[in-house]
């Protein structure tokens, strides 16, 4: 078996001009350098003859051999790719097709039978051939530039088909086509060869294809028309390649763009979504209820009605896309043109746009300001998913999709039947939509309701039927009266005075139930399934008091950007997480059946103790007929062991159903501006007390247990997988109830834990402490909270600033987004001593400050009072601190502070907002961590150490209400396949899937493996495709199942299939793609395939750094494997540097430390290094004796280890000391011999003059 040449041990996550590289666990040397490949072998072993299969691997004929092929990986690509290259290049034909000037035909050609005019440039000619389109085919026509003469040429080149058409009237275009044959067919072989690797070696060919020679045209070598077409989602680094950066006047990419009347045609007729092959716009809304209506009686029926389900959405979220890139581009004319234009909507392709917004005073609402519509749009998206996912018969939802785009956050939503033709055409059945009237109600709706809410612990509760107060209904009227628009006068007159003060509701107060034109029943605006959260609620308003009670105790909460009190309009929509109730519920009903149980025990017990007093009362005969009669009781009892199981198992009881019942919470407790059911319904207000009370339960049970909880898993490191990055952090957060607002509550715990830490090693060193604890709170806790609240924070502050001036910069945001991106990544700011220093040091290539300004006109938005969106890195990070003491209640420690410079994690900073704010960088290493210069002005200016040139896009992000996973994802307008994977409308799946889990945990292996199988068949029939979660999740559990089995081929080929399928979703930096390199080394391993394992483990380790920093706390037992590796494969050399990095990283497990350092020991004395292994087998003792005491196994076996280091130490001192005596007395004596070797030299140069002397006397005689 091979390893292969691992470079350097240490993989740099700063390296990102080698991105795609390192994620794949590649040695990019081995592509790019001159050093030839090398691989290290087993000292004892040597390679396998190709054909023969090794002691370890498979016999099932599916794994590949370990031969001389995985030597020449890397070599082969090397020569293939830029024949690929070439041969794709000669593939693209220069030609150009386009209408003629002359198209259309005139009435007179019409009735002749023209139907349409092409021109035609081919490939190295300079005339055009003119053609003219008949319905039997094509011809030549006489036509040139400047005369028009549609009648046949000479030769006119007849023919059915436009290509045989072509072929015959231009002879270079028949050469070139032919040369595109012979390059296609030729590129088809090797693209077999090369994709015979996989799905996962496949992508990352065409990720760095653009780093080899072979192409001439940048355009051609671009991301667009390589990795960015394969992987859906966008990556936040874009590879530059070769033949860009080596054309002309690179540094301005004008080189990747090629000229292309296609293109500029396809762009003249976009539709922007709108399809007229129909004749009409889709109507949306009708096709996704009648898909919903389809029959599910089968399972041929509920494939088809969730594949059209899934259809139907996904067309829906494409044309969303497309609808907001022509809005932002100005493409579409508003309903509403007289409004400001953060006021106007949009109706285009059947979608209604609108801008998430404070809609003003009229309409009904609880929450205000701009802050709290987008986070209520937010709420809305995510509980419509909700019940998008439960699909109650008879309610109905519409189609919703949320983007971001430079800043500005758009709803789309399909159109309500009979909204746009006035009142009479639908019906408000359940709440209000304008503000002043009362709440509407009707019975079979709030029927339909109570049923799907009670499910989601929804209480019904009463409600004012007019439920603002007078201060709100005041200013409504006020605002009213002040409208110059006409019908905005008071309506207090129309009402009709309500018949009962009270109406019972189970929804928000907000939602509204129409009826619409169809005689369906629509829900809207459900922004809360859960009540408001008390910890961010004023005590005085009835909140919990807990962010009051620490703000003068914390000395973090000293910092004057957090603010002192909670009344914020944002905190309105601040609920708790549904995950949270559905847990505080079980706990309660775990306590109430263990009370309810221990009742019925000491009920029994004492009924026992009753019957057996009163046997000691009576007669022994009596007693003994008692007895008899009991007995044979008993035994008719064990005679019938279904009787007996049955009343062993828990009843339930009609309390038990109350009690369950009760524990349904009211959402509509907390809220602003809402009348008090005080002196209106005393009785309905008193259960309003206790509703707030309960409330008040669940958010001191999540700031009580849940928090803590959560610290102390991250401290002892147990549970599931810890998070990588600000989006694992995120789901693992909402799998654990805890919204993303308690960041900074986690992050203070954290601190907490570290002083902790710090405190306890103070007193170990002074030796005040006898044990230690085996785990210490990572460091790397801290750094992703901080780092993920960073990144949020930014991305608010990066929106105000593309939004504000009327959105100015949001027209050309490359300088704003360049200098914000800067000033995150910076330690500090450059003078201009030191920008004209940096300036100096450049290469005469790289462009200047002139050369920026030369580029465009361009104004970075500056208004008469000389606000600037783009700002000083002080500016900017103070705008970020304050966002974050708003949003989170936090001060920074570590980002943006001097003095913990060693913890900033800048590249996973970078990373997370890139990707929260939909920005593309070109692919290449970045000075992080340097001082920065943010430019700004009239002019483009080159900031650093991102300019402007390295923003290649901003892309805009999408949450779907039918998205398969929450958040937002980014997506590439025009490209289908980059919308989030959605939810897939069949139990069936589901349910196969987890019957497939429970065989699994069963040990039915068999079972278990075809249902995965039947799963993954399920749901790729609704998906129409392999690229979706729910396929790769059963590639996982097969891959688990088969190496279970000990199908270690099949296992790592469903593994490597799954990895593929993984980074064509997410990206080649997903949190999940970390967990599958990690289990593919695994399986690799253990399968004898070494040289491909350990660059998974590679790609594992790079994944982590680059997502959560050197300080990722799986990083250390990563390195540690690879030098248990490397040393089993009797690697000493290259098992101690990788043991060396392991130990050069703090882990936050002591024990793993000391088996570190009993690994270093063990490789050093191999090497020879007693001395060295002495000291490291003293630190792994001194830690086992501490955790495990000196009775436990590894102690007494690090007991004898030191003995024996100590004495090879000792040997090899003494040995050393003889050599060095040894030594000095052969420098003495060759001291010595150079000496007397000397003398005599000089003697005889002595004797040797004096000879010459004597010569020159005789002479003179």
């Amino acid at each position: 078996p091979t390893y292969p040449n691992v470079g350097s041990t240490i993989v740099n996550s700063k390296d990102l001009k080698n991105f795609y590289y390192h994620a794949c666990g590649e040695n990019p040397d081995l592509y790019l350098g001159d050093v030839p490949k090398q691989a290290t072998k087993f000292e004892n072993g040597s390679k396998k003859k190709k054909g023969k299969k090794g002691k370890g691997q498979a016999q099932n004929g599916t794994e590949k051999e370990d031969t001389d092929e995985d030597d020449q990986v890397e070599q082969e690509m090397r020569e293939l790719i830029p024949k690929l290259n070439q041969l794709e290049e000669k593939t693209k034909l220069a030609c150009s097709i386009r209408f003629s000037a002359f198209h259309p035909p005139p009435r007179s050609r019409k009735m002749l039978g023209d139907l349409a005019y092409l021109e035609v440039k081919p490939p190295g000619e300079s005339k055009s051939i003119h053609i003219t389109a008949i319905p039997t085919g094509f011809y030549v026509n006489k036509s040139t530039d400047a005369k028009f003469d549609p009648s046949p040429a000479a030769k006119a080149c007849f023919s059915h088909e436009l290509l045989d058409c072509l072929l015959q009237a231009s002879s270079s275009f028949f050469t070139a086509w032919k040369s595109a044959l012979e390059a296609s067919k030729t590129r088809s072989k090797l693209m077999a060869r090369l994709n015979a690797d996989g799905h996962f070696a496949c992508l990352f060919r065409v990720a760095i294809r653009g780093d080899f020679d072979g192409y001439t045209k940048p355009s051609i070598a671009s991301a667009d028309e390589g990795i960015d077409a394969l992987v859906h989602s966008p990556s936040w680094m874009v590879p530059m390649s070769k033949a860009a950066l080596e054309s002309e006047d690179s540094w301005n990419k004008n080189g990747m763009h090629s000229a292309n009347y296609a293109k500029t045609e396809d762009d003249l007729a976009n539709t922007f979504g709108v399809d007229f092959r129909n004749g009409n716009s889709r109507d949306w809304n009708e096709e996704l209820q009648m898909a919903r209506e389809m029959p599910d009686s089968s399972l041929v029926e509920r494939v088809d009605r969730a594949r059209v389900i899934n259809k139907v959405l996904s067309d829906f979220g494409e044309a969303s896309l497309m609808g907001i890139k022509a809005i932002s581009d100005g493409q579409i004319a508003p309903m509403n043109p007289n409004e400001p234009s953060r006021s106007q909507v949009f109706l285009h392709n059947n979608i209604f746009f609108s801008r998430a917004i404070d809609a003003g005073i009229e309409t009904f609402k609880i929450a205000k300001g701009d802050k709290a519509a987008r986070k209520s749009a937010s709420r809305d998206i995510h509980c419509l998913g909700a019940l998008h996912r439960m699909e109650k018969d008879g309610l109905y939802t519409l189609a919703t999709v949320l983007i971001d785009y430079l800043g500005t956050r758009f709803v789309c939503q399909s159109i309500l039947p009979g909204i746009l033709n006035g009142e009479k055409s639908h019906s408000l059945l359940y709440g209000s939509v304008e503000a002043g009237l009362p709440l509407s109600w009707d019975k079979d709706m709030h029927e339909l309701l109570e049923e799907t809410m009670g499910k989601m612990w929804i209480a019904n509760r009463p409600l004012p039927r007019e439920p603002l107060t007078d201060e709100r209904m005041a200013a409504i009227k006020e605002a009213k009266s002040a409208s110059p628009l006409p019908g905005m006068s008071s309506e207090e007159e129309k009402k009709e005075e309500p018949a009962e003060p009270t109406v019972d509701m189970c929804t928000p107060i907000e939602a509204k139930g129409i009826k619409g034109s169809d005689e369906r029943k629509y829900v809207l605006d459900m922004t809360r399934l859960t009540p408001r959260d008390a910890n961010w609620v004023e005590k005085e308003k009835g909140g919990t008091g807990n962010w009051g009670a620490i703000q003068s105790s914390s000395p973090n909460k000293k910092s004057g950007v957090i603010p002192t009190s909670l009344d914020d309009d944002e905190w309105t929509l601040a609920v708790l997480r549904p995950e949270l109730v559905n847990s505080y519920s079980q706990f309660l009903i775990g306590t109430y059946a263990r009370e309810k149980k221990a009742k019925r025990d000491a009920e029994e017990k004492a009924k026992e103790t009753a019957e057996s007093s009163e046997k000691d009362e009576k007669s022994g005969e009596e007693a003994g007929a008692k007895d008899e009669a009991e007995k044979d009781n008993k035994e008719a009892t064990k005679e019938s062991p279904d009787a007996k199981e049955e009343k062993d198992l828990p009843s339930i009881n009609d309390d038990d159903l109350d009690y369950i019942k009760s524990l349904r919470l009211n959402v509509n407790i907390f809220l602003p501006d809402i009348k008090s059911l005080e002196g209106i319904d005393d009785e309905a207000f008193a259960q309003q007390k206790k509703d707030e009370e309960v409330v008040r339960d669940v958010s001191n049970f999540l700031w009580e247990r849940v928090l803590p909880g959560i610290t102390s898993q991250m401290r002892t490191a147990t549970g599931q997988q810890p998070p990588h990055d600000g989006k694992s952090l995120t789901d693992f957060l909402h799998q654990n109830g805890v919204n993303c607002r308690y960041l900074g509550r986690l992050a203070d715990m954290a601190q907490a834990e570290e002083k902790k830490d710090a405190e306890e090693l103070e007193l170990a060193k002074k030796g005040m402490t006898t044990g230690m604890a085996r785990n210490s709170m990572p460091e790397c806790w801290l750094e992703l909270l901080e780092c993920e609240m960073v990144a949020r924070a930014a991305k608010h502050v990066l929106d105000r600033y593309l939004t504000m001036n009327g959105g100015i910069a949001a027209s050309h945001p490359a300088q704003t987004v360049a200098s914000f991106l800067s000033a995150i990544v910076s330690s500090g700011e450059e003078s201009a001593a030191q920008t004209e220093n940096r300036a100096a040091k450049q290469n005469e290539n790289e462009p200047d400050e002139e050369d920026y300004s030369a580029l465009t006109l361009y104004d970075a938005g500056a208004i008469d009072d000389g606000t600037m969106p783009i700002r000083g890195r002080t500016g900017m990070w103070n705008d970020i601190e304050e966002e974050i003491g708003r949003r989170f209640r936090y001060s920074l420690t570590i980002f943006n502070r001097p003095a913990k410079a060693n913890r900033t994690i800048y590249i996973p900073l970078l990373r997370r907002v890139c990707q929260k704010a939909g920005v593309r960088l070109a692919a290449k290493s970045y000075e992080t961590g340097s001082k920065c210069y943010c430019g700004g002005g009239q002019n483009l200016a080159p900031s650093y150490p991102i300019s402007p040139l390295d923003v290649v896009d901003i892309v805009p992000l999408m949450k779907h209400s039918a998205a398969h996973s929450g958040g937002f994802t980014p997506c590439a307008p025009g490209n289908p396949s980059s919308l989030p994977a959605l939810h897939i409308s069949l139990p069936d799946a589901r349910q196969t899937l987890e019957s497939a889990h429970v065989h699994h945990s069963g040990k039915a292996l068999s079972r278990a493996l075809e249902l995965a199988q039947e799963a993954c068949a399920l749901y790729q029939r609704v998906a129409e495709s392999s690229t979706h979660p729910g396929v790769v999740r059963c590639l996982d559990l097969m891959a688990s199942i088969l190496f279970e089995a000990g199908e270690h081929g099949l296992a790592a080929a469903n593994q490597a299939r799954s990895l593929g399928l993984l980074v064509q979703v997410n990206g080649f930096d997903s949190p999940d793609a970390i967990n599958v390199h990690l289990l593919l080394f695994q399986m690799l391993f253990t399968g004898g395939k070494n040289y491909e394992a350990i660059k998974h483990m590679r790609a594992a380790i790079f994944l982590m750094e680059l997502m959560g920093g050197p300080s990722h706390m799986e990083i250390v037992n990563a390195y540690h494997k690879l030098g248990s590796v490397y040393q089993t494969a009797k690697e000493p050399q290259l098992a101690l540097r990788f043991f060396q990095e392991a130990a050069s990283r703090k882990s936050s497990d002591r024990l793993l430390e000391s088996m570190i350092s009993k690994s270093l020991a063990a490789v050093l004395s191999q090497v020879g290094d007693f001395k060295g292994a002495l000291e490291e087998e003293k630190k792994a003792n001194n830690v086992f004796t501490k955790l495990l005491g000196k009775d436990h196994q590894l102690t007494k076996q690090s007991d004898q280890q030191l003995q024996l280091f100590a004495a090879a130490a000792v040997q090899q001192g003494n040995k050393a000391v003889k050599d060095i005596k040894s030594l000095e007395e052969e420098a003495v004596a060759d001291a010595i011999a150079s000496e007397l070797e000397a003398e005599e030299a000089a003697e005889e140069a002595r004797q040797k003059k004096r000879n010459n002397g004597k010569k020159k006397k005789k002479g003179r005689k």
